[in-house]
């Protein structure tokens, strides 16, 4: 009985580590199929390279960014099979199988989880408050220079009037002339 039961627990083990791996399918920059075909080929240093360093230097391998939705799915996924390690190991432990510790190491790594998992989502809501914040300071941006523009217009297309001073008109000039004022 105790065999039957330390053989089911490996079994879930496994499947948690090999279903994940069987629905993700392999494509052909993921899973075994990398490993099976040839990398291409390095490129020969060139003579014209002047810089030892850059000979030198490993290429740079082609790297995808994943998108939100992958890395929320694999939160998930992750996420759900440490629940269901933990479970399983509890489920052992009640049948008797094992001793009661046997479900501390489960239960530190859904733990461990959990707060990285914190930590992610605070990561997050900082990235998306940047990002958010970038784009106001561009909207803000982009307003500021169709007003520029838009004043810019308007003061090419003002009409300018000349004021020309009339000659017949005779400016008092409490100065000139010797001219005082009432009451020096």
């Amino acid at each position: 009985m105790s065999s039957a039961v330390l053989y089911l627990a490996i079994v879930a083990v496994w499947a948690i580590v090999l279903v994940p791996m069987w629905l993700r399918r392999d494509t052909e920059s993921t899973g075994i199929s990398r490993l099976l075909h040839k990398r291409p080929a390095e490129e020969p240093a060139t003579e014209e390279a002047d810089d030892p360093i850059e000979e030198e230097a490993a290429p740079e391998e082609p790297r995808r960014r994943t998108s939100r939705a992958a890395i929320i799915a694999r939160r998930r996924r992750r996420t759900a099979g440490l629940t269901l390690l933990f479970l399983t190991a509890v489920v052992v432990v009640i049948a008797g199988v094992v001793p009661w510790w046997a479900t501390l190491p489960p239960f530190a790594a859904l733990g461990g989880h959990l707060a990285l998992l914190r930590v992610a989502v605070g990561m997050d809501v900082a990235r998306a408050r940047a990002a958010a914040e970038a784009r106001a300071a561009e909207r803000a941006r982009v307003l500021e220079a169709e007003a520029a523009a838009a004043e810019e217009e308007t003061a090419e297309q003002a009409e300018v009037i000349e004021l020309v001073a009339r000659p017949e008109e005779d400016v008092f000039d409490q100065y000139a002339d010797d001219r005082r004022a009432v009451g020096e």
